[in-house]
């Protein structure tokens, strides 16, 4: 008797898709790759996800769905920010590959909108709203995305690539440069981490309110 073959649901694509791109990036993902990954026919596939735009969309709302949610003691809007930037660091180290994928895609679903709801919330709580809450909530995503995808890239243990040592430079054309060649050099990925989250805090503490 032949083995039964589990059936194909949309849930199983999606995570053999999300497999493949923690094994080998976003780049390896395509309906034909992702279909051997589960045994299947190709064209099977589009029984249940229209095409693989909607497969990575698909793909970045079950990774943002493993984010830990974070918990604060209290109301302080800081504290919440700090919290927040910390709980979607750790998921980036624990999925490098598969987290450079939500910056390249839009989620309109509950799972993309409840950390929208959530940062406006505590927009309000620091005292904005409306328009100049969506941007600083941009700034914040922008500011976590760039600082996160260099760490994944120039991390080796994370899958990156170490960046070679800056060779020396012209001290009389740049003396500012030769001065900091040495910390240019180097990556304190915590520390730069912390440093730019407590510098965009205190902004916001000083940014006027409405």
């Amino acid at each position: 008797m032949s083995e039964l073959r589990e059936p194909l649901t949309r849930a199983r694509i999606v995570d053999a898709a999300v497999r493949l791109i923690e094994r080998e990036g976003v780049g390896a993902v395509s309906m034909r790759r992702v279909a051997a990954e589960l045994g299947a026919g190709t064209m099977s596939l589009y029984n249940h996800v229209p095409s693989k735009i909607a497969l990575l969309d698909l793909a970045a709302e079950r990774i943002m769905e493993d984010v830990e949610a974070y918990t604060v003691d209290g109301d302080d809007w800081r504290d919440h920010i700090r919290a927040h930037a910390r709980a979607v660091r750790d998921h980036a180290r624990k999925h490098p590959r598969a987290f450079v994928l939500l910056a390249t895609r839009r989620m309109s679903s509950d799972t993309g909108v409840r950390p929208i709801e959530a940062g406006l919330r505590n927009m309000e709580r620091a005292g904005f709203r409306g328009d100049t809450a969506v941007r600083i909530i941009r700034v914040l995503v922008s500011f976590l995305l760039g600082t996160l995808i260099r760490e994944m890239a120039t991390t080796p243990e994370l899958g990156g690539v170490a960046l070679s040592p800056y060779q020396p430079v012209d001290a009389m054309t740049f003396p500012r440069t030769a001065e900091v060649l040495d910390s240019l050099g180097e990556y304190d990925h915590d520390l730069e981490f912390e440093f730019g989250l407590e510098l965009l805090i205190k902004a916001l503490e000083d940014y006027p309110r409405d």
